[in-house]
């Protein structure tokens, strides 16, 4: 059986209803007091401007609306009713120094505000369009208190102070990075961009993040690539590094900027950036050397033209370990002397001049004045993996290239490898975008 609802209770409630209705209507009868409700916005306040009422008696305002009083404080100043939010919230600490901060005004404007830290330092900001918000612009500094400071303004110039205080972080270590490419620079168009971090990077994605690549000739197709951590630099301790590479070579005579602003980025493991950098420099003319081994020659090419073809001698493949191995190159660094050593072969510091470095696995192009003088150069492969070239001609080859030109080797049955350094140019296009870690 169903329960039937007590009496009393039902009786309350028409009561009530009809309490409330016989207010509405009185209220529309009689000109009385109105209740407008206003909902509040960031920088909106509640305004002294008329609101319309339909159905008031025109008696009472002959234009047919009445204005509503504003919504005053019980101190008569709208300013009383200013709400004032930080994001992240005052008296916050360990704040990412990159992390921008914004105050929030609600029901009023802004209309000064500073910041200044305890080092003595201030940092900059904009307001909004609204007047309402005021975001940091500036980045801040590791381990410095921030104080903020300004005024916010009500509709009736009544003024509310704005202050508050946020920290940021003070890291237990920060990592170091560098850029290979001199300032200024002059490179070839297989030159990879090398950024080095002296301690391993744990979060790869958000030091990525803070790099960007940019040339006069606009937006250039590439892609950063992380290679495995290792010991790059000799120190006895891993390294992070990360490279950036075109799709394809640079345009001919670009100017390339790089930007890396690290300082203040998270790198995780409690590491964070120590500083920013910036690096300008040069793509230079289009020098490629192509080394078809079979051929015997190698030849060279400058802005799609064939400028020279020199006989030469590359590794001898019917022995393990002396064989060229294949794959694109690049010019790394030039001695005009170095002495070779190659325990399994048998030779220890054996100097030799005009010395090309082109990978970091032993392979040069050099002069070799044993393999000029039994007349092998562009008759037969006797090197143990070098280019050996005569004097003349590897003199002149040396005094050509610069940094970053390219050596395309071709026709042997060894392929390049890690152990080579720079072998950016050994992946395919899609292969390299995978070692991003940005996906």
């Amino acid at each position: 059986m169903r329960k039937r609802r007590p009496a009393a209770r039902r009786a309350t409630m028409v009561g009530a209803l009809a309490a409330a209705v016989a207010m509405v209507l009185s209220s529309c009868s009689s000109g009385g007091e109105v209740v407008v409700t206003v909902l509040t916005t960031p920088g909106v306040a509640q305004s002294s401007a008329p609101v319309t009422v339909p159905g008031q008696d025109a008696a009472a305002d002959p234009s047919g609306s009445q204005q509503a009083p504003p919504a005053e404080t019980s101190s008569g100043k709208l300013a009383d009713a200013i709400r004032i939010s930080a994001k992240p919230a005052f008296g916050s600490k360990n704040n990412g120094p990159n992390d921008p901060v914004t105050i929030t005004v609600f029901s009023g404007k802004i209309a000064e505000m500073t910041v200044t830290g305890d080092d003595g330092s201030t940092i900059e900001g904009k307001v909004g369009d609204d007047k309402a918000t005021f975001t940091t612009t500036d980045k801040m500094t590791y381990g410095v208190t921030y104080t903020f400071a300004g005024t916010a303004v009500a509709p009736d110039n009544s003024t509310k102070k704005i202050s508050g205080k946020i920290s940021t972080v003070k890291p237990t270590s920060t990592v170091q990075a560098l850029i290979q490419i001199p300032e200024g620079g002059t490179v070839g168009v297989g030159a990879p961009i090398v950024l080095t971090f002296l301690t391993p990077v744990t979060d790869k994605a958000a030091a990525e993040k803070a790099l960007k690549v940019t040339t006069d000739k606009g937006d250039i197709e590439g892609s950063w690539g992380w290679l495995q951590d290792e010991d790059f630099m000799n120190q006895g301790s891993q390294q992070s590094q990360v490279h950036f590479r075109p799709k394809e070579y640079w345009p001919a005579n670009t100017k390339v900027t790089v930007t890396a602003d690290l300082a203040g980025v998270n790198l995780g493991d409690g590491a964070w950036g120590r500083e920013d950098l910036v690096r300008h420099f040069t793509i230079g003319r289009k020098l490629v050397m192509v080394a078809a081994v079979e051929t015997k020659h190698l030849v060279v090419w400058k802005d799609g033209k064939i400028l020279r073809n020199y006989p030469v001698s590359y590794g001898k493949e019917s022995e393990p370990g002396r064989t060229t191995v294949s794959g694109i190159h690049i010019v790394q660094r030039k001695d005009l002397e170095y002495k070779m050593t190659n325990p399994e072969f048998g030779y220890y510091n054996l100097p030799e001049r005009w010395a090309i470095r082109i990978n970091n696995n032993g392979e040069f192009i050099h002069e070799n004045k044993g393999v000029e003088a039994a007349g092998y150069l562009g008759k037969r492969n006797v090197s143990h993996g070098c280019i050996n070239m005569g004097g003349k001609d590897a003199e002149e080859l040396y005094k050509m290239v610069i940094y970053g030109d390219p050596v395309e080797v071709t026709g042997t049955s060894v392929q390049m490898s890690a152990k080579d350094y720079v072998y950016d140019w050994a992946f395919s296009w899609e292969d390299w975008k995978n070692l991003s870690a940005l996906g």
